[in-house]
């Protein structure tokens, strides 16, 4: 099976607060240069996206200097429901009892996808705990992903997770959906930012193939 876990982007998509809607502007038409194409204006942190090192520490990785040989990887998935500003912390993903290799990247379903509607999505959206961050630190992950807009929760304005996270080079990937239809715990989960040179971040599509390679 082959799974697409990115969200759509749109002139209505739900950004950060602060951040601008996406716009979509015409540069060329067909009937008077025979072709179509747009300008696109919007934060590189829209929708399903990858933080790069550089978003929260200097430095370090910006976009464009990730290895390509980590935008494919193995990949454990912990489901874990959360509600408004609840946090996953290390006991519950010990208590998972799944096993996380060195250099595999790790994916939280939290069913917060299904809240992206609400006007809370961003402010109180549920998170990862810095135990659970420096756990995965620990384990030398390659990149963690989430359900949810933020890896931090929504209220917390100091984004601990984020510098923990990133200032040890661990990559993050958030707006991720359809987290709910994959029935395995491990897959394959492909990971395309744009080769920004010198950004923070980058829209990506995510794909998960369920057969690891």
């Amino acid at each position: 099976m082959i799974l697409d876990l990115t969200r759509e982007i749109r002139t209505d998509t739900k950004v950060f607060p602060g951040s601008p809607l996406p716009k979509f502007i015409t540069w060329n038409k067909m009937d008077i240069h025979n072709y179509h194409s747009e300008v696109i204006f919007m934060s590189t942190h829209t929708g399903t996206h990858m933080d790069a090192p550089s978003h929260f520490v200097t430095g370090v990785s910006s976009i464009d200097q990730i290895p390509v040989n980590r935008l494919i990887s193995r990949t454990t998935l912990i489901k874990a429901a959360k509600a408004s500003d609840e946090l996953i912390t290390a006991s519950e993903i010990e208590a998972s009892k799944v096993k996380i290799l060195e250099g595999s990247s790790v994916v939280f379903s939290t069913s917060w996808e299904n809240e992206v509607d609400n006007d809370y999505y961003f402010t109180h959206s549920p998170g990862l705990s810095e135990d659970a961050a420096e756990y995965l630190i620990n384990k030398k992950v390659n990149a963690v992903g989430i359900d949810s807009p933020s890896i931090d929760r929504g209220s917390d304005s100091n984004f601990p997770v984020h510098k923990l996270l990133l200032s040890n080079e661990i990559l993050i990937v958030e707006n991720l959906c359809n987290l709910g239809k994959i029935d395995n715990q491990n897959f394959t989960l492909i990971m395309t930012p744009l080769r920004l040179s010198g950004a923070s971040g980058s829209p990506i599509r995510a794909i998960a193939i369920d057969e690891i390679f």
